[in-house]
């Protein structure tokens, strides 16, 4: 039958249930680790009491050179390798890190031990034999639990390391769970927020569609549409595909290669810049815009103004077609009129502040759907985070699922929650 655990409670069930195991590899570090300090110890204190002895036969021997020597080198011996052990501790975390760690230490502190030994070795013979073998005995020790050390952390202490990685795992997987957490708390906020742009944009829209409804705003509205619509027939009819041939002609003008009148000129420039503007100031029968077709058909002529053969065409006849056809004059007379209609409309105090809080209300639509479309953005990206957080929660959960069957030997299935 499949086990069910929670990821909270796997550590506790996995310990309950390799508890015979864990306990004879916890025994068996901590046996380990005390014999480690122990010999340390150990050879510590042998350093001390020979040092000591040593000492009393520099005293008492000074008449033996060979002896005195001897004594000396022991003496110095005997500062050397304590030197080695001061820095040497047993780790108070127990993980297998640390314990690689020790195991290390150990292993190093026993080999520069021996090779210090050897190299004063030469320097005491044949004096305090006994004595050289008692601590080339306490540096074996060491290098023996060095080894088992490292045996216990390939062999039993595995089950250890295991549920270190077990906890690696269930760290990872909390961290996991934390983001989506995260992610979730902040797709909740961007959608309240995209929730009161929704309302502030009704709230709006009603306001506005309020406002467009009286009778002031109406006429004011058609006057406007209609001012748009005869712009826009303006463009077509009298600039369409005159914008860059009018650039040019102020270019050439002011370079010197094809002299204007000065008003010509600047004419050209506010048609260049606003169009159905400057063409609304004109007087009957458009004067100043006859005069800077008039200028731009002459430059396309004489060959000043150097465009291909079609459109160099099409700028003539446009320019003949205002200049001689008065083509424009309809639109011309008609679009004064909505304007002086429109500029009245404007004039009424009342329909003027309409018009205000129109637009205004327009500008703080636009800002709102702006806001909404961030705020989107926004949403999507917390959504994307969220749903890369399940996935890796999800894959870390079969990690722990496939990780824990390994060690506890049975078919189990851990729950997120």
């Amino acid at each position: 039958m499949t086990a069910q655990v929670q990821a909270t409670k796997l550590r506790d069930w996995m310990r309950n249930s390799l508890s015979s195991s864990l306990a004879q590899a916890e025994r068996e570090r901590e046996k380990l680790l005390s014999e480690i300090g122990r010999g340390v110890n150990s050879l510590r204190d042998f350093c001390a009491q020979l040092a000591s002895k040593a000492g009393e036969d520099m005293e008492a021997k000074r008449q033996n050179r060979a002896q005195y020597r001897a004594a000396k080198a022991v003496a110095r011996l005997t500062t050397l390798i304590p030197g080695l052990c001061k820095d040497f501790n047993i780790p108070a975390t127990k993980d297998s890190t640390s314990l690689r760690g020790l195991q290390r230490e150990t292993s190093k502190l026993a080999s520069e031990a021996a090779r210090t030994r050897e190299e004063w070795l030469r320097q005491i013979r044949p004096y305090y034999i006994l004595d050289m073998m008692t601590l080339g005995g306490n540096i074996d020790k060491l290098r023996r639990l060095s080894e088992e050390l490292h045996n216990f952390l390939m062999g039993r202490g595995a089950i250890l390391r295991s549920l270190e990685e077990l906890d690696d795992k269930l760290s990872s997987l909390k961290k996991s769970q934390t983001l989506k957490e995260t992610a979730a708390s902040q797709r909740h906020s961007i959608e309240q927020k995209i929730d009161e742009t929704n309302h502030v944009g009704e709230s709006l829209k009603a306001q506005f569609d309020e406002i467009r409804r009286n009778p002031r705003i109406v006429n004011f509205l058609e006057a406007d549409s209609e001012l748009r619509k005869l712009r826009s027939e303006l463009i077509w009819r009298g600039f369409s595909r005159l914008g860059r041939p009018l650039k040019k002609l102020i270019s050439i003008s002011e370079r010197g290669d094809y002299p204007l009148p000065v008003e010509v000129r600047e004419s050209t420039k506010e048609y260049v810049r606003r169009p159905f503007a400057t063409f609304l100031t004109e007087e009957d029968g458009y004067p100043r815009l006859k005069s800077v077709m008039s200028a731009l058909s002459g430059a396309v002529t004489t060959g000043k103004l150097a465009l291909k053969g079609r459109e160099a065409k099409k700028v003539v006849e446009r320019s003949d077609q205002i200049i001689s056809g008065n083509s424009l004059g309809t639109i011309h007379e008609n679009a004064r009129g909505r304007k002086k209609a429109y500029d009245q409309f404007l004039a009424d105090a009342e329909t003027a502040a309409l018009v205000r809080e129109l637009k205004s209300l327009r500008k703080r639509g636009k800002e709102n759907r702006a806001l909404r479309e961030e705020f989107k953005s926004e949403l999507q990206r917390a959504l994307d985070n969220e749903r890369r957080a399940e996935e890796q929660i999800q894959t870390i959960l079969r990690e722990i699922e496939s990780f824990s069957r390994k060690i506890s030997g049975e078919d189990l299935k851990v729950l997120s929650q």
